[in-house]
Protein backbone atom coordinates (compact mmCIF):
# COMPACT_ATOMS: atom_id res chain seq x y z
CA UNK A 1 0.00 0.00 0.00
CA UNK A 2 1.86 3.54 1.13
CA UNK A 3 5.14 3.81 3.04
CA UNK A 4 5.59 3.77 6.64
CA UNK A 5 7.47 6.95 7.95
CA UNK A 6 8.94 8.06 11.02
CA UNK A 7 6.98 11.16 11.79
CA UNK A 8 3.37 10.15 11.29
CA UNK A 9 1.03 12.37 8.54
CA UNK A 10 -2.06 14.19 10.61
CA UNK A 11 -4.98 13.35 7.97
CA UNK A 12 -8.15 15.00 8.33
CA UNK A 13 -11.50 13.30 6.87
CA UNK A 14 -14.71 15.10 6.31
CA UNK A 15 -16.88 12.57 7.58
CA UNK A 16 -19.89 14.45 8.28
CA UNK A 17 -21.62 12.40 6.00
CA UNK A 18 -21.29 8.69 7.44
CA UNK A 19 -24.55 8.22 9.64
CA UNK A 20 -26.75 10.61 7.81
CA UNK A 21 -26.72 12.92 4.84
CA UNK A 22 -27.31 12.59 0.50
CA UNK A 23 -27.85 8.71 -0.07
CA UNK A 24 -24.96 8.36 -2.56
CA UNK A 25 -22.78 10.54 -0.33
CA UNK A 26 -23.95 9.02 2.92
CA UNK A 27 -22.90 5.48 0.95
CA UNK A 28 -19.52 6.34 0.05
CA UNK A 29 -18.33 8.49 3.04
CA UNK A 30 -19.63 5.06 5.36
CA UNK A 31 -17.61 2.89 3.67
CA UNK A 32 -14.84 4.54 2.80
CA UNK A 33 -13.75 5.49 6.07
CA UNK A 34 -14.47 2.09 7.44
CA UNK A 35 -11.75 1.10 5.11
CA UNK A 36 -9.46 3.43 5.84
CA UNK A 37 -9.54 3.02 9.29
CA UNK A 38 -9.19 -0.39 9.28
CA UNK A 39 -6.54 -0.23 6.64
CA UNK A 40 -4.37 2.89 7.93
CA UNK A 41 -0.71 0.76 8.66
CA UNK A 42 0.05 3.54 11.09
CA UNK A 43 1.22 5.82 8.58
CA UNK A 44 -1.34 8.20 9.50
CA UNK A 45 -2.68 9.92 12.56
CA UNK A 46 -6.16 10.09 11.31
CA UNK A 47 -8.85 12.78 12.73
CA UNK A 48 -12.78 12.30 11.84
CA UNK A 49 -14.62 15.51 11.49
CA UNK A 50 -18.07 14.75 12.19
CA UNK A 51 -21.33 16.56 12.81
CA UNK A 52 -22.24 16.78 16.74
CA UNK A 53 -25.58 15.43 16.89
CA UNK A 54 -24.05 12.71 15.96
CA UNK A 55 -21.20 12.26 18.79
CA UNK A 56 -23.30 9.29 20.22
CA UNK A 57 -23.51 7.31 17.18
CA UNK A 58 -19.89 7.78 16.64
CA UNK A 59 -18.02 6.66 19.69
CA UNK A 60 -20.03 3.78 19.83
CA UNK A 61 -19.91 2.54 16.12
CA UNK A 62 -15.62 3.74 16.13
CA UNK A 63 -12.76 1.55 18.04
CA UNK A 64 -12.01 3.16 21.25
CA UNK A 65 -9.19 5.88 20.87
CA UNK A 66 -10.08 7.07 17.09
CA UNK A 67 -9.99 10.71 16.70
CA UNK A 68 -12.92 12.30 16.55
CA UNK A 69 -13.61 16.54 16.28
CA UNK A 70 -17.63 17.21 16.98
CA UNK A 71 -18.33 20.10 14.65
CA UNK A 72 -21.02 22.29 15.08
CA UNK A 73 -24.11 21.79 12.57
CA UNK A 74 -24.05 23.59 9.29
CA UNK A 75 -24.14 23.58 5.53
CA UNK A 76 -21.19 21.51 4.53
CA UNK A 77 -20.29 23.89 2.14
CA UNK A 78 -20.26 26.82 4.78
CA UNK A 79 -18.32 24.00 6.96
CA UNK A 80 -15.89 23.10 4.58
CA UNK A 81 -15.09 26.54 3.16
CA UNK A 82 -15.16 28.93 6.22
CA UNK A 83 -14.62 25.96 9.47
CA UNK A 84 -12.21 23.25 9.01
CA UNK A 85 -9.32 26.08 7.61
CA UNK A 86 -9.67 26.66 11.61
CA UNK A 87 -9.95 23.45 12.62
CA UNK A 88 -6.78 22.29 10.73
CA UNK A 89 -5.05 24.85 11.76
CA UNK A 90 -5.69 24.38 15.32
CA UNK A 91 -5.16 20.50 15.29
CA UNK A 92 -2.09 20.97 12.93
CA UNK A 93 -2.84 18.55 9.94
CA UNK A 94 -0.99 17.79 7.46
CA UNK A 95 -3.37 16.66 5.30
CA UNK A 96 -7.27 17.46 4.68
CA UNK A 97 -9.76 14.88 2.62
CA UNK A 98 -13.13 17.20 2.20
CA UNK A 99 -16.46 16.01 0.51
CA UNK A 100 -17.26 18.39 -2.64
CA UNK A 101 -16.32 21.80 -1.53
CA UNK A 102 -12.71 22.59 -0.56
CA UNK A 103 -11.54 24.82 1.80
CA UNK A 104 -11.57 28.75 1.06
CA UNK A 105 -8.26 29.18 2.81
CA UNK A 106 -5.57 27.11 4.11
CA UNK A 107 -1.96 27.55 2.33
CA UNK A 108 -0.44 25.28 4.99
CA UNK A 109 -2.63 22.08 4.80
CA UNK A 110 -2.64 19.80 1.80
CA UNK A 111 -6.12 19.71 0.27
CA UNK A 112 -7.70 16.35 -1.11
CA UNK A 113 -11.48 17.34 -2.62
CA UNK A 114 -13.42 14.06 -3.27
CA UNK A 115 -15.84 15.36 -5.91
CA UNK A 116 -18.91 13.22 -6.79
CA UNK A 117 -19.23 14.48 -10.04
CA UNK A 118 -20.39 17.60 -12.20
CA UNK A 119 -23.67 16.28 -13.76
CA UNK A 120 -24.86 19.79 -13.31
CA UNK A 121 -22.67 21.70 -15.94
CA UNK A 122 -23.72 19.15 -18.63
CA UNK A 123 -27.21 18.71 -17.27
CA UNK A 124 -28.83 21.43 -15.76
CA UNK A 125 -32.05 20.58 -16.77
CA UNK A 126 -32.11 18.16 -14.12
CA UNK A 127 -31.40 20.47 -11.62
CA UNK A 128 -33.12 23.63 -9.67
CA UNK A 129 -31.41 27.29 -9.94
CA UNK A 130 -30.20 27.51 -6.36
CA UNK A 131 -28.69 23.71 -6.69
CA UNK A 132 -26.99 24.97 -9.67
CA UNK A 133 -25.92 27.81 -7.77
CA UNK A 134 -24.82 25.57 -4.76
CA UNK A 135 -22.60 23.15 -7.03
CA UNK A 136 -21.17 26.21 -8.78
CA UNK A 137 -18.89 26.58 -6.07
CA UNK A 138 -17.59 23.44 -5.82
CA UNK A 139 -15.64 24.55 -9.11
CA UNK A 140 -14.66 27.33 -7.86
CA UNK A 141 -13.02 25.68 -4.75
CA UNK A 142 -11.79 23.15 -6.43
CA UNK A 143 -9.14 25.41 -8.05
CA UNK A 144 -7.48 25.98 -4.90
CA UNK A 145 -7.08 21.92 -4.12
CA UNK A 146 -4.20 20.27 -4.28
CA UNK A 147 -5.66 17.24 -5.77
CA UNK A 148 -9.03 16.30 -6.98
CA UNK A 149 -10.69 12.62 -6.53
CA UNK A 150 -13.38 11.52 -8.80
CA UNK A 151 -15.29 8.60 -9.40
CA UNK A 152 -15.28 7.70 -13.52
CA UNK A 153 -12.93 8.51 -16.08
CA UNK A 154 -15.97 10.40 -17.72
CA UNK A 155 -16.06 12.51 -15.07
CA UNK A 156 -12.65 13.37 -14.67
CA UNK A 157 -13.61 14.19 -18.63
CA UNK A 158 -16.34 16.40 -17.16
CA UNK A 159 -13.49 18.40 -14.89
CA UNK A 160 -11.20 18.60 -16.91
CA UNK A 161 -13.40 20.24 -19.99
CA UNK A 162 -15.07 22.87 -17.25
CA UNK A 163 -11.36 23.68 -15.83
CA UNK A 164 -11.73 22.31 -12.73
CA UNK A 165 -8.44 21.54 -11.88
CA UNK A 166 -5.56 20.45 -14.15
CA UNK A 167 -5.60 17.14 -15.56
CA UNK A 168 -2.47 15.78 -13.48
CA UNK A 169 -3.80 16.71 -10.14
CA UNK A 170 -7.72 14.64 -10.37
CA UNK A 171 -7.36 11.00 -10.19
CA UNK A 172 -10.44 8.87 -10.35
CA UNK A 173 -11.21 6.28 -7.64
CA UNK A 174 -13.45 3.45 -8.30
CA UNK A 175 -16.65 3.19 -5.55
CA UNK A 176 -16.77 -0.36 -4.15
CA UNK A 177 -19.26 -2.81 -3.07
CA UNK A 178 -20.63 -3.85 -0.07
CA UNK A 179 -19.84 -7.45 0.78
CA UNK A 180 -23.84 -8.02 1.67
CA UNK A 181 -24.59 -7.89 -1.83
CA UNK A 182 -24.46 -11.56 -2.79
CA UNK A 183 -26.96 -13.88 -4.48
CA UNK A 184 -29.75 -15.43 -3.24
CA UNK A 185 -28.59 -18.91 -2.45
CA UNK A 186 -25.61 -17.41 -0.19
CA UNK A 187 -28.61 -15.42 1.69
CA UNK A 188 -29.81 -16.49 5.21
CA UNK A 189 -32.89 -18.38 4.53
CA UNK A 190 -34.59 -16.84 7.29
CA UNK A 191 -33.82 -13.40 6.16
CA UNK A 192 -34.97 -13.97 3.00
CA UNK A 193 -38.58 -14.89 4.48
CA UNK A 194 -38.28 -11.74 7.05
CA UNK A 195 -38.13 -9.49 3.81
CA UNK A 196 -40.28 -10.91 1.31
CA UNK A 197 -43.08 -10.49 4.01
CA UNK A 198 -42.13 -7.29 5.62
CA UNK A 199 -42.28 -5.68 1.55
CA UNK A 200 -45.01 -8.08 0.04
CA UNK A 201 -42.73 -8.73 -2.60
CA UNK A 202 -43.96 -9.89 -5.26
CA UNK A 203 -42.31 -13.52 -6.94
CA UNK A 204 -41.33 -12.47 -10.17
CA UNK A 205 -40.16 -8.65 -10.38
CA UNK A 206 -38.13 -6.19 -11.97
CA UNK A 207 -36.02 -4.49 -9.72
CA UNK A 208 -34.79 -0.39 -9.76
CA UNK A 209 -33.38 1.34 -7.12
CA UNK A 210 -31.97 5.24 -6.87
CA UNK A 211 -33.93 8.28 -6.46
CA UNK A 212 -36.89 8.75 -7.75
CA UNK A 213 -36.50 12.01 -9.96
CA UNK A 214 -36.24 13.02 -13.58
CA UNK A 215 -32.63 11.99 -14.65
CA UNK A 216 -33.60 8.51 -13.33
CA UNK A 217 -35.72 8.27 -16.32
CA UNK A 218 -38.06 6.16 -14.72
CA UNK A 219 -41.33 7.17 -16.84
CA UNK A 220 -39.75 5.67 -20.07
CA UNK A 221 -38.95 2.38 -17.63
CA UNK A 222 -42.92 2.31 -16.57
CA UNK A 223 -43.81 3.18 -20.40
CA UNK A 224 -41.66 -0.11 -21.43
CA UNK A 225 -43.80 -2.27 -19.01
CA UNK A 226 -46.74 -1.58 -21.23
CA UNK A 227 -45.40 -3.25 -23.63
CA UNK A 228 -43.60 -6.55 -22.49
CA UNK A 229 -45.12 -10.00 -23.53
CA UNK A 230 -45.26 -10.82 -20.19
CA UNK A 231 -47.96 -9.04 -18.35
CA UNK A 232 -47.73 -10.75 -14.86
CA UNK A 233 -44.40 -8.86 -14.46
CA UNK A 234 -44.16 -6.38 -11.85
CA UNK A 235 -41.92 -3.54 -11.39
CA UNK A 236 -40.53 -2.72 -7.89
CA UNK A 237 -39.29 0.84 -7.28
CA UNK A 238 -36.93 0.99 -4.32
CA UNK A 239 -35.60 5.11 -3.74
CA UNK A 240 -36.74 8.23 -2.48
CA UNK A 241 -37.58 11.19 -4.26
CA UNK A 242 -39.69 14.36 -4.93
CA UNK A 243 -43.24 14.08 -4.16
CA UNK A 244 -44.13 15.80 -7.22
CA UNK A 245 -42.20 13.08 -9.62
CA UNK A 246 -43.70 10.43 -7.95
CA UNK A 247 -47.38 12.02 -8.43
CA UNK A 248 -46.24 12.14 -12.53
CA UNK A 249 -45.14 8.97 -12.34
CA UNK A 250 -48.54 7.84 -10.59
CA UNK A 251 -50.45 9.23 -12.96
CA UNK A 252 -48.69 8.03 -15.49
CA UNK A 253 -49.18 4.45 -14.23
CA UNK A 254 -53.45 5.32 -13.98
CA UNK A 255 -53.76 6.15 -17.78
CA UNK A 256 -51.12 2.61 -18.94
CA UNK A 257 -53.59 0.72 -16.84
CA UNK A 258 -50.46 -0.92 -14.66
CA UNK A 259 -51.34 -0.20 -11.25
CA UNK A 260 -51.28 -3.51 -9.86
CA UNK A 261 -48.02 -4.22 -11.31
CA UNK A 262 -45.69 -0.71 -10.30
CA UNK A 263 -44.68 -1.09 -6.22
CA UNK A 264 -42.73 2.05 -4.95
CA UNK A 265 -41.43 1.16 -1.57
CA UNK A 266 -39.68 4.23 -0.46
CA UNK A 267 -36.10 4.40 1.15
CA UNK A 268 -35.24 0.85 2.71
CA UNK A 269 -32.41 -0.41 5.09
CA UNK A 270 -29.41 -1.40 2.81
CA UNK A 271 -29.99 -4.92 5.36
CA UNK A 272 -33.23 -5.22 3.58
CA UNK A 273 -31.72 -3.99 0.27
CA UNK A 274 -29.30 -7.07 0.11
CA UNK A 275 -32.38 -9.24 -0.12
CA UNK A 276 -34.56 -6.96 -2.47
CA UNK A 277 -31.75 -7.09 -5.03
CA UNK A 278 -30.97 -10.76 -4.83
CA UNK A 279 -34.60 -12.02 -4.82
CA UNK A 280 -35.02 -9.92 -8.38
CA UNK A 281 -35.49 -11.41 -11.65
CA UNK A 282 -33.88 -8.33 -13.54
CA UNK A 283 -32.55 -4.88 -12.78
CA UNK A 284 -33.28 -2.17 -14.82
CA UNK A 285 -31.40 1.22 -14.66
CA UNK A 286 -32.23 3.35 -17.89
CA UNK A 287 -30.79 6.79 -16.13
CA UNK A 288 -29.91 9.68 -18.38
CA UNK A 289 -26.92 10.81 -16.80
CA UNK A 290 -24.42 9.11 -13.97
CA UNK A 291 -20.99 10.04 -12.61
CA UNK A 292 -20.84 6.59 -12.11
CA UNK A 293 -24.21 4.18 -11.07
CA UNK A 294 -23.20 2.19 -8.48
CA UNK A 295 -26.87 0.06 -8.04
CA UNK A 296 -25.59 -2.07 -11.48
CA UNK A 297 -22.98 -3.26 -9.92
CA UNK A 298 -24.74 -4.32 -6.78
CA UNK A 299 -27.71 -5.81 -8.94
CA UNK A 300 -24.38 -8.01 -10.31
CA UNK A 301 -23.05 -8.80 -6.92
CA UNK A 302 -26.34 -10.48 -6.32
CA UNK A 303 -26.63 -12.59 -9.46
CA UNK A 304 -29.06 -10.43 -11.05
CA UNK A 305 -28.80 -9.71 -15.05
CA UNK A 306 -28.73 -5.64 -15.41
CA UNK A 307 -30.06 -3.52 -18.51
CA UNK A 308 -29.13 -0.16 -18.30
CA UNK A 309 -28.59 2.92 -20.05
CA UNK A 310 -25.77 3.08 -22.63
CA UNK A 311 -25.09 7.17 -21.43
CA UNK A 312 -22.33 8.94 -19.41
CA UNK A 313 -20.25 6.55 -17.27
CA UNK A 314 -22.50 3.69 -17.50
CA UNK A 315 -21.12 1.83 -20.03
CA UNK A 316 -17.22 2.33 -18.33
CA UNK A 317 -18.46 0.99 -15.25
CA UNK A 318 -21.12 -2.34 -16.19
CA UNK A 319 -18.54 -3.18 -18.89
CA UNK A 320 -19.62 -6.18 -21.43
CA UNK A 321 -21.52 -7.33 -17.83
CA UNK A 322 -24.39 -5.65 -18.72
CA UNK A 323 -26.82 -5.28 -21.69
CA UNK A 324 -27.45 -1.98 -23.13
CA UNK A 325 -30.60 -0.01 -24.36
CA UNK A 326 -31.79 3.67 -24.98
CA UNK A 327 -32.62 5.28 -22.33
CA UNK A 328 -35.29 7.22 -25.22
CA UNK A 329 -37.08 4.38 -26.20
CA UNK A 330 -39.21 1.99 -23.60
CA UNK A 331 -39.30 -0.13 -26.60
CA UNK A 332 -35.84 -1.04 -26.73
CA UNK A 333 -35.95 -1.40 -22.98
CA UNK A 334 -38.93 -3.54 -22.76
CA UNK A 335 -37.95 -5.74 -25.71
CA UNK A 336 -34.51 -6.74 -23.46
CA UNK A 337 -36.54 -7.51 -20.66
CA UNK A 338 -38.21 -10.03 -22.87
CA UNK A 339 -34.74 -10.95 -24.15
CA UNK A 340 -33.89 -12.12 -20.85
CA UNK A 341 -36.36 -13.60 -19.70
CA UNK A 342 -37.17 -15.53 -22.66
CA UNK A 343 -33.25 -17.24 -23.94
CA UNK A 344 -32.33 -18.82 -20.56
CA UNK A 345 -28.62 -19.51 -22.06
CA UNK A 346 -28.59 -14.99 -22.00
CA UNK A 347 -29.72 -14.81 -18.52
CA UNK A 348 -27.39 -17.69 -17.36
CA UNK A 349 -24.26 -15.80 -19.16
CA UNK A 350 -25.06 -11.76 -17.81
CA UNK A 351 -25.63 -13.62 -14.28
CA UNK A 352 -21.82 -15.18 -14.27
CA UNK A 353 -20.33 -11.95 -16.09
CA UNK A 354 -22.09 -9.51 -13.86
CA UNK A 355 -20.62 -11.38 -10.66
CA UNK A 356 -17.09 -11.76 -12.26
CA UNK A 357 -17.14 -8.14 -13.25
CA UNK A 358 -18.81 -6.85 -9.83
CA UNK A 359 -16.03 -9.28 -7.63
CA UNK A 360 -13.13 -6.03 -9.00
CA UNK A 361 -15.06 -3.57 -7.02
CA UNK A 362 -14.40 -2.87 -3.24
CA UNK A 363 -14.01 -0.70 -1.13
CA UNK A 364 -10.83 -2.12 0.23
CA UNK A 365 -9.18 -1.32 -3.33
CA UNK A 366 -10.78 2.28 -3.16
CA UNK A 367 -9.60 2.67 0.15
CA UNK A 368 -6.23 1.76 -0.77
CA UNK A 369 -5.84 4.12 -4.00
CA UNK A 370 -7.04 6.80 -2.03
CA UNK A 371 -4.64 6.36 0.72
CA UNK A 372 -1.91 5.91 -1.51
CA UNK A 373 -2.48 8.69 -3.67
CA UNK A 374 -2.73 11.05 -0.54
CA UNK A 375 0.52 10.02 0.83
CA UNK A 376 2.50 10.00 -2.68
CA UNK A 377 0.94 13.76 -3.29
CA UNK A 378 1.88 14.47 0.07
CA UNK A 379 5.54 13.68 -0.34
CA UNK A 380 6.01 14.63 -4.21
CA UNK A 381 4.62 18.23 -2.78
CA UNK A 382 7.04 18.29 0.57
CA UNK A 383 10.00 17.29 -2.11
CA UNK A 384 8.78 20.19 -4.58
CA UNK A 385 8.55 22.68 -1.58
CA UNK A 386 12.02 21.90 0.16
CA UNK A 387 13.87 21.46 -3.04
Amino acid sequence: MHNNREKKLRLGIDAKWFFEGPPSGHMVVKNLVDEIIRNNDNSFDIYLLMNRKDEQRALAHFPAGTKIIFLVKLPNLITNALLLPVIARRYSLDILMLQNFNVLWSRNVFKVVYIHDALFLDYPQYYSFFERLHFGQMKILARNADRVITISNTEKERMIKHHFSAPENITVVYHGINPGFKPLVSQPCDAIRKVINSYALPERYVLYVGRVNARKNLTTLIKSFALLQDTDLKLLIVGGGFSTQKNKLNELIDQLNLADRIIFTGHVPEEDLYLIYAAAMVFCFPSYAEGFGLPPLEAMCCGVPVIVSNRTSIPEICGNAAIYASPDSAKAIAKEIDNLLCNEHLYHEKMIQGIDHAAGFTWKKSADEILTLITNAYADRKSYTEA
